[in-house]
């Protein structure tokens, strides 16, 4: 089946990959992204949370068609290496790491083994390549990056960011911000129905991204305002006798849990 996921990716050399991965905020930011780049590419995303090596395969062989432009891969790691693993199968030229922090410990051990291996993405990626990581956390803002293009972004650490989201106002009905690009100064307001820092830190990554893959302010913001809360991950819903649930049940770690009272 891998052999048969390589013959498949080997006959489509026109296709472009993107990874991603990150200890938390991974499969929301392939979403958003995924919304984003449909906006002018043909994209196929792994489902789920398909961000296995044999998820990939799986979704290579049954869903990646001649016709797509765009493969977003999510990849997900317990144990050094694992990331590697899925590179070597796709070669991504493109990467995004969402985050650096104390997930799956029982077996990384260490946050530096973290590190390392979501960093796997990026040291493979190539020269020509780009990589979009979050400057928020300390053990990204650390790592050094020369291999390939590098865009970092963040919304509290903004000091060495590329990409910047400012003037964030939170509402029942959702989240106004805007969106700098410090090189040139660029500024591009947006609005979501999402609400939560570390959804407008997803978007941030996601729209940088698309950015870089041509696709111009129009789309990202018709397609950010049109973004749907990916289930269970800080989704706010209205039940009858005026109640709002936030359901933030499908994992939790001390950032995210903290980010969730925040929206509260």
């Amino acid at each position: 089946y891998y052999n048969d996921a390589a013959r498949i990716l080997a006959s489509m050399p026109g296709l472009k990959v993107i990874g991603v991965t990150g200890s938390y905020g991974k499969t929301t930011t392939k979403h958003y992204l995924y919304s984003i780049l449909s906006e002018k590419y043909e994209t196929l995303m792994t489902p789920g949370s398909y961000n296995t090596t044999l998820g990939v395969v799986r979704t290579i062989r049954e869903q990646l068609k001649p016709y797509h432009e765009v493969f977003i891969c999510e990849m997900g790691a317990k144990n050094v290496g694992d990331i590697k693993e899925i590179c070597d199968l796709v070669h991504p030229e493109a990467g995004i790491v969402t985050a650096v922090g104390p997930q799956h410990l029982e077996s990384f051990k260490t946050i530096e083994n973290v590190q390392s291996t979501k960093f796997e993405l990026v040291d493979s990626l190539p020269a020509g390549g780009i990589a979009v990581i979050n400057n928020d956390f300390e053990k990204i803002a650390d790592r050094p990056v020369d291999n390939t293009r590098c865009l970092r972004y963040a919304v509290k650490n903004t000091e060495s960011a590329d990409y910047i989201a400012t003037d964030i106002n939170y509402t029942p009905g959702g989240t106004h911000f805007t969106i700098v690009c410090m090189a040139d100064g660029h500024r591009l307001p947006l609005f979501t129905h999402l609400v939560g820092e570390c959804n407008i830190s997803n978007i941030l990554a996601a729209a940088a991204m698309a950015r870089a893959f041509g696709v111009d302010d129009q789309h990202i913001a018709y397609a950010v305002e049109r973004l749907e809360q990916v289930e269970h991950r800080l989704s706010v819903k209205r039940v009858p006798g005026s109640l709002t649930i936030i359901d933030d049940a499908f994992n939790s770690n001390p950032v995210g849990s903290a980010m969730a009272l925040d929206v509260l």
